[in-house]
């Protein structure tokens, strides 16, 4: 059983889906075990041991100030990193997850252009797109007949990061049209968020329910706004 720092390490890792767990540790953030040896791969950086309960787990840091750059460089290389923070407690201090950072919700970017994070669900009728700057807040939806309007959409918004939808990721002929011809990184997001009432709800929550319903939107379009903002 594993326990102390490396413990936690690993239980945080497990609440998350991310490829790799940046954890703050004082004045650093580590990396443990097979994600320190990515990471050090990756940015070259130095890799040493830390010892958990008679075993020993590689280790890698960078400082706490740094983390940005770091974090940059890992994500441009489709990495997902979650980032845990520590906090004081009455008892010394703890550490949480604070943050997932992807290649569609990463601001650190070296323009002041767009960055739009999509989603894509399809529907009996056609598909519903939708498109949040992560730069400025802006929001927008979007439906489509057919896959040329798909493709016509997303070359507009140029997404950095696509969300398909539970029955468009299994469309392989749209999928590979959407590689072909769009450079961005396609993610599969939870299947319930694309559930049109949970989509809907999420929709309310975030912007009231007499905008949303304004719109006048069918169900497709509605699941992938509800998709992104809960992503």
């Amino acid at each position: 059983m594993t326990g102390g720092i490396v413990g936690e390490f690993f239980d945080l890792k497990r609440e998350t889906d991310a490829d790799l767990l940046a954890m703050q540790c004082g004045d650093f953030y580590e990396f443990f075990a097979e994600d320190a040896e990515t990471v050090a791969a990756e940015l070259d950086l130095t890799v040493s041991q830390k010892s958990a309960h008679g075993s020993s787990y590689p280790m890698a840091g960078v400082p706490v100030d740094d983390l940005t750059p770091y974090v940059t460089a890992l994500v441009e290389r489709g990495y997902r990193v979650a980032v845990a923070d520590q906090y004081e407690t009455d008892d010394g201090h703890a550490r949480e997850i604070v943050r997932l950072v992807t290649p569609g919700t990463l601001l650190e970017t070296s323009d002041a252009d767009a960055q739009y994070l999509a989603a894509l669900a399809e529907g009996e009728t056609g598909y519903g797109l939708a498109f949040a700057d992560v730069t400025t807040g802006q929001f927008f939806v979007a439906e489509a007949g057919d896959t040329d309007e798909v493709l016509t959409a997303l070359y507009r918004f140029d997404p950095a990061e696509l969300l398909p939808g539970p029955d468009t990721r299994t469309d392989d002929g749209l999928l590979d049209r959407v590689r072909a011809d769009a450079e961005t990184t396609l993610t599969l997001h939870t299947a319930e968020a694309f559930a049109p009432g949970r989509a809907r709800h999420t929709l309310h929550e975030q912007f009231g329910a007499e905008p949303v319903d304004r719109l006048g939107v069918g169900d497709p379009a509605v699941c992938a706004a509800g998709a992104v903002l809960s992503y």
